[in-house]
Order: C-alpha cells, then sequence, then structure tokens
C-alpha cells in the first residue's frame, strides 16, 4: 500500500519496501516527489519519518539517500556503498516516561498505599448461638473476639436484648447476673476512640433457664 503525504505543493510518498532477507523486519521509505523543494521541508519529512518509526521504543537511525538524479530517498535500511550520498539522521528515542501525577494525587496514593483499611472482625465465642443457659440463677459470662486487636483507644460494648450493658471497656469479658429466663439477643460492638462504630458482631442468642415462682 502507498501512503501519500501533503505538505503546501510538496508531495510525499510512504512506502512500505521489504527489507533483504538477513535484516528480517520490513522497513519504511520516504520518497521526495519534488526533489528541488526536499531542502525546504526536510524537518517536516524528519517528523513524517519519527512517526512512522515511533512504533519502536529504541532510538533508531534514519539514511538519507541522495542518487546522482537528485532524488532523495529516506530509509532505516542501511544502503549499500555505491554513487548514492549517503546520509545519516538521527530519530530520537520514543518517549516512554510515566506521567508525573499532581503533588495531591501522589499524597493520596501514598497515603492509601501505607495505611489501607484493615478489614475488622468482630465475633461472640461465648456462650454460642443458640445456646441454653442451665437451670439457676440466671448468670453466665460472654466473652467476644476481635481482629485485629484493640487499639489503645478503641473499646468494646455489650449489648443485650438491644440495650446498652455497662460502660464500653478494652477487655473481651463480661458476666452477666440475674438475667431473667428466655430469649435473650447478645451483640458487640467495637468503637474507635472517638465512640464510634467500626465493626459489630452478629446477634447471638441465648435462652435463659429458671425456675419458676409458684405463688
Amino acid at each position: 500500500m502507498v501512503t501519500l503525504f501533503r505538505f503546501g505543493a510538496l508531495e510525499w510518498l510512504l512506502l512500505p519496501i521489504k527489507a533483504s532477507a538477513d535484516q528480517g523486519n520490513n522497513a519504511l521509505m520516504m520518497v521526495c516527489q519534488e526533489p528541488r523543494s526536499c531542502r525546504r521541508s526536510l524537518t517536516a519529512l524528519i517528523a513524517v519519518v519519527a512517526a512512522a518509526l515511533s512504533f519502536t521504543a529504541a532510538a533508531q537511525t534514519v539514511y538519507k539517500v541522495t542518487d546522482k538524479n537528485g532524488r532523495i530517498t529516506y530509509t532505516d535500511v542501511a544502503p549499500a556503498p555505491g554513487e548514492n550520498i549517503i546520509e545519516e539522521v538521527a530519530v530520537p528515542e520514543t518517549n516512554t516516561a510515566r506521567p508525573v501525577l499532581p503533588a495531591a494525587a501522589q499524597v493520596d496514593e501514598a497515603a492509601n498505599s501505607a495505611s489501607p483499611t484493615p478489614d475488622y472482625v468482630t465475633v461472640i465465642s461465648l456462650p454460642a448461638d443458640g445456646a441454653t443457659i442451665p437451670m439457676g440463677p440466671g448468670d453466665f459470662s460472654v466473652e467476644a473476639q476481635a481482629s485485629p486487636a484493640l487499639g489503645a483507644a478503641e473499646r468494646l460494648q455489650l449489648e443485650v436484648d438491644g440495650a446498652l450493658f455497662g460502660p464500653p471497656q478494652a477487655h473481651s469479658h463480661w458476666q452477666l447476673t440475674n438475667i431473667f429466663r428466655g430469649a435473650h439477643a447478645l451483640r458487640v460492638m467495637r468503637l474507635d476512640e472517638s465512640g464510634n462504630t467500626i465493626d459489630t458482631s452478629e446477634i447471638s442468642t441465648v435462652y435463659v433457664l429458671r425456675p419458676s415462682v409458684l405463688k
């Protein structure tokens, strides 16, 4: 296929030609249709050649060949020595640098990579969900597990039947006494230094058995 480029009154042909067998790859050749105007448009020609060669990451050399009739040819294949005048034209390396992020974006990216949000896990380990508290005064213990470990200012808050049980605390053990018989919903919340809930356990239901009082 022949591609025609026009720069004012000057026409350029982009011709794909086949390189010799030892070179292996196809070469690109620029042919000047009006040799008298070539010198005035050399800059434009080099730009076209550079665009054609921009698919390669490494810098390449383009050869300017002038034959005895003044016909000028540009090619990336080293011409064989002969009567032609051969000049080398260096094509700069293709820009492969990464884009520079704005300062604010760099700060945000560094902050996100340095302190990712942890995956909180809060569970009630005792009593098990659906457990029955044996007949007695209605006393039992509640234990929870929190991952990752609590920070210095973090606290755990127990909730029984939707109501807060005691103040927030740094340890994960509670002792409940004189709990009425029947089903009770237990839940543990993880609080940050401001008292905001950052994680909550699943509700664990326990059944308390107590003797009936006969009147």
